[in-house]
């Protein structure tokens, strides 16, 4: 069995691929589902499937998305473009948010614009290059604008032939329900844990425990755990000696820990996650070493770090507890909390409990 296989909503994609064996195809498409669940790779899966090619950059495709209200320029274009199948590559399971990152236009509102459509209609009004079909991809539909989607509206009403419209989104309130009236709808859910367990395993070689716990804190979402395994080690144990340090020394690094603690919120959200992620994971390396003097040693390559008098202070409830402690700040991440003060209650929490007998 392939091992992407795990990642993948095999029945889903055996419904698309019949699609095209049998020639039932609609004229617009709308895979639906929450950010991560893996549908817009499964729609490029389909695509390059439906028209027998292996890249998606051809003359005969086009994609939309949501881009700044700007002026036009050629230069502004390009850049765009290029951006985006720089995304389309190394980020099929990104959000909107990661995209306006890319892009660098987080704090501005992003659409999908009238003028966008109508330079994609240009293109499908013209002879097909070499393909079956002409394919239309919009991605993040329910950022459409409404001028966009009222021609839209037309356009499905009386669809050009040979043109294929596929359609990606995550909220379906924000979606026009005429304009999914016109469309096949098919719905996606999150990749059950286990079988992302099974590919981290078997894909990353990862144990067992480190599977669950990526997957239970980053709850079902791809997107978020390939971000966590791509965060470069050597940074994450650099902060996490310096944490420790200040932690066992608090009374005298109240100030440093503060200062810290400010830079670690300026972090985005995928960063801290990595970060307390690898923090939980090294707690129970710890606890496992302290029976098993043999087991991994992430640190015996940095001096003034005391690998086996830090183990010392670890036990399993102690463990059991700070593991309760960081998942819950993980999850308050996605929530909008004050990491801040969230994380400043961790350390002094942590600090406790390292100290005390259990």
């Amino acid at each position: 069995m392939n091992i992407e296989s795990f990642i993948e909503h095999e029945k889903i994609k055996g419904e698309l691929y019949n699609l095209c064996k049998f020639n039932r195809l609609p004229t617009g498409i709308l895979l639906l589902g929450p950010e991560g669940c893996g549908k817009f790779k499964l729609g490029i899966k389909f695509i390059k499937k439906l028209l027998k090619i292996d890249i998606l950059t051809h003359p005969d495709i086009y994609f939309l998305f949501p881009l700044p209200n700007l002026p036009k320029s050629s230069k502004l274009t390009d850049y765009f473009y290029n951006k985006w199948h720089n995304f389309l590559v190394n980020q099929p399971y990104g959000s909107f948010l990661d995209w306006k990152k890319k892009i660098h236009y987080e704090n501005k509102d992003c659409k999908i614009s009238l003028e966008q459509l109508e330079e994609a209609l240009k293109m499908i009004n013209l002879k097909s290059y070499e393909l079956s079909h002409k394919v239309v991809i919009f991605w993040m539909l329910e950022h459409l604008n409404i001028n966009a989607a009222n021609k839209l509206l037309n356009v499905l009403d009386s669809p050009p032939k040979q043109v294929f419209f596929l359609f990606i989104g995550e909220n379906e309130k924000l979606i026009l329900p005429t304009l999914k009236s016109r469309l096949l709808i098919i719905k996606f859910q999150l990749i059950s844990n286990k079988s992302i367990e099974k590919y981290l395993i078997l894909k990353f070689n990862l144990s067992k425990k480190r599977a669950q716990n990526i997957v239970s804190v980053s709850e079902g979402n791809l997107n978020t755990i390939f971000k966590s395994l791509k965060n470069k080690k050597n940074t994450l144990n650099i902060n996490f000696i310096f944490w420790m340090r200040m932690l066992f020394n608090l009374k005298n690094k109240i100030d440093s820990l503060l200062i810290w603690s400010s830079q670690i919120n300026s972090w985005n959200r995928d960063k801290k996650k990595s970060f307390l992620l690898f923090s939980l994971e090294i707690f129970r390396i710890a606890h496992r070493y302290k029976y098993d003097k043999n087991y991994i040693n992430p640190f015996f390559n940095y001096k003034n770090f005391n690998w086996k008098q830090f183990c010392i202070y670890i036990n399993t409830k102690k463990v059991s507890i700070i593991n309760y402690l960081i998942s819950d700040v993980i999850k308050g991440i996605d929530r909008y909390y004050f990491f801040l003060f969230n994380f400043l209650d961790l350390s002094f929490n942590i600090n406790k409990i390292l100290f005390n007998k259990l």
